[in-house]
């Protein structure tokens, strides 16, 4: 595996750490090569090497890549590094997949226009229009645009190079379909934070959400809607808004119900989890997957979430949860105080959900996916030519 990072740093490096655990446990030499290296966890059979110059276009392959110059794998897979200059180089010795773990053609990374109205183009010259005037963008500052286009089509090109693009959603793979690519699996996650025991009693009245504090996780909906219920809020991460979603708290009357509790290790978050009566994903923007949701479900929480993106392929709407217009405030406190009011439907849909992960959303089913992708990827690799 070849990511720019090895740690807990958001959902692609829990998920990277957690398959790479998952993959050695079912008898495979996991080797990671991250340019970066935050924290001491480790795994048996997964072999992690530091790598500084790793995403550096600059350097030459073997700058890049040190002792792993030339070395042959069953494949190897690329995490949120995109540079098709180097995909080709590595496939000279083996096969190349490529996760998407966002939607790696849109310019702005955020692949909707307004909240529920999810962008459906390919990359391109059209786009440029559509940034500068229907708002897509979603940026104050559009001066890097042009930048950020060319690298969205560097990385489409690293995609096209690659003998299979993985994704994790019914969401994504359109996404990769409409841009053309044809070599594509779907693989859904599994949950990478472990249930806090049995099913916890939870404070009947509480809320939690986690994830990055900004505006395309529906942090602002999320507390608009509390100050219309009688009900607490634990905010889990942070963010470039979180001052602000404090300043709105505090604005709304409801700042001693609201409590941000940071970043939370793995043990921590799924004691929160667990603590909670629902888990609450208000995304504005849609989702790739929505992992926090399946943790939730794991934990046998329920979990109200926006209907957008990839959140559709594991929330279903009245057994596991509820699903509410994205950015819509009186249907999410709408949703958030119906829950709240019915403990006896809320211990249902959390026991639903439980039942979901452990047959659809398991680590052997992941395996199973990632084995059978490196599996054809090699037989892609070694029937033809470069891409």
């Amino acid at each position: 595996m070849v990511t720019r990072s090895w740690g807990r740093d958001g959902g692609v490096g829990a998920h990277v750490q957690a398959a790479a655990a998952a993959l050695a446990a079912s008898g495979v030499d996991v080797h990671v090569l991250a340019a970066r290296i935050d924290g001491e966890e480790r795994f048996p059979g997964v072999t992690v090497c530091r790598l500084p110059r790793i995403g550096d276009r600059r350097a030459s392959p073997q700058e890049r890549l040190g002792a792993y110059v030339g070395a042959r794998a069953l494949a190897v897979h690329f995490h949120q590094l995109e540079d098709p200059g180097f995909v080709d180089h590595v496939r000279r010795s083996a096969p190349v997949l490529i996760s998407a773990h966002g939607y790696p053609g849109c310019t702005s990374g955020v692949y909707f226009f307004e909240p529920g109205h999810e962008c459906t183009r390919a990359h391109g010259p059209g786009c440029v229009p559509n940034l500068l005037a229907r708002g897509c963008a979603h940026t104050r500052y559009p001066r890097t645009l042009p930048r950020k286009y060319l690298n969205v089509s560097r990385g489409l090109a690293s995609f096209r190079r690659a003998d299979r693009a993985i994704s994790y959603s019914s969401a994504v793979d359109r996404h990769l379909a409409a841009n053309g690519l044809q070599r594509r699996a779907v693989i859904p996650f599994f949950p990478t934070v472990p249930p806090s025991g049995p099913a916890a009693p939870a404070h009947e009245r509480r809320v939690l959400v986690a994830g990055r504090v900004d505006h395309t996780k529906g942090m602002e909906v999320l507390i608009e809607a509390i100050s219309r219920l009688d009900a607490e809020l634990v905010v889990c991460g942070e963010g470039r808004h979180e001052a602000a979603m404090r300043r709105l708290a505090e604005r709304l009357g409801v700042a001693e119900r609201v409590r941000f509790a940071g970043w939370l290790a793995p043990e921590r978050l799924a004691q929160e989890i667990a603590a909670a009566a629902i888990v609450a994903m208000p995304s504005l923007w849609p989702e790739p997957f929505g992992l926090v949701g399946l943790e939730a479900m794991a934990a046998a929480r329920p979990v109200v979430a926006s209907a957008t993106g990839g959140i559709l392929d594991w929330l279903q709407d009245g057994v596991t949860g509820l699903a509410v217009a994205p950015g819509d405030v009186q249907a999410l406190a709408g949703a958030l105080g119906e829950l709240l009011a019915d403990p006896a439907r809320r211990r249902a849909m959390g026991e639903a959900g439980r039942a979901l992960v452990a047959t659809r959303f398991t680590r052997q089913r992941h395996v199973d996916g990632l084995l059978e992708a490196y599996a054809t990827a090699r037989g892609h690799w070694q029937g033809g030519q470069p891409a």
